[in-house]
This record gives structure tokens, sequence and C-alpha cells, in this order.
């Protein structure tokens, strides 16, 4: 009886553990949760960083002393919607593709 009693205890042990290792807080459902979210904020990360490195381009092409006057010029057209005078203009309903 005793032997039956302490085989059910520890079944009962393992169980409990074996629960909380795949099903609980920290086991591992949680871990692939995880891991899919830090593959997220690695991609979320990468588009980051080259936007930052696509904004210190500008900066360099903007610096005074080293002004790109191309890059102010397109600048210029794209945000402001500047044209020479003698430039036609044609109006889409689809936005400009140009960046």
């Amino acid at each position: 009886m005793k032997s039956r009693l302490e085989a059910a205890g520890l079944s009962l042990l393992v169980l409990y553990f074996a629960y909380h290792a795949f099903a609980g807080e920290k086991g591992l459902g949680r871990w692939s949760d995880a891991q899919m979210e830090l593959e997220d904020r690695k991609t979320e990360l990468s588009q980051l960083e080259a936007d930052i490195g696509r904004l210190r381009t500008d900066i360099r092409r903007l610096t005074p002393g080293s002004v790109d006057p191309d890059f102010v010029e397109a600048m210029a057209r794209d945000k402001l919607a500047f044209v020479y005078p003698n430039e036609i203009v044609l109006i889409t309903s689809e936005p400009s593709s140009a960046n």
C-alpha cells in the first residue's frame, strides 16, 4: 500500500512539473511565443537601422559646406511640389512612387 501511495505521489509530482514545463508561465509554449516575438523585434530593428542609415546619408548631404544641390532640388520637388516654369505637370490619382 505504501509503495502505491508513493508511486501515486511521485506521478502527481511529475505531472505537476510536466504541466508547468509545457503550459506554465515560463514553459515551452511561452518560450516559442517569445522566440517569434524576438524574430519580429529583430526584423523591426533591422528596418529601423536601415532608416537611420538613410537619414544619416540625408543629413550628410544637407550639412552646410557640403550641400548636395541635386538632393536639395529632389527634396523641393518631392516635398514642396516645386517645378520649373517650362515644365508640364501631369496629375495622377496614384501616389508617386519616387522617394
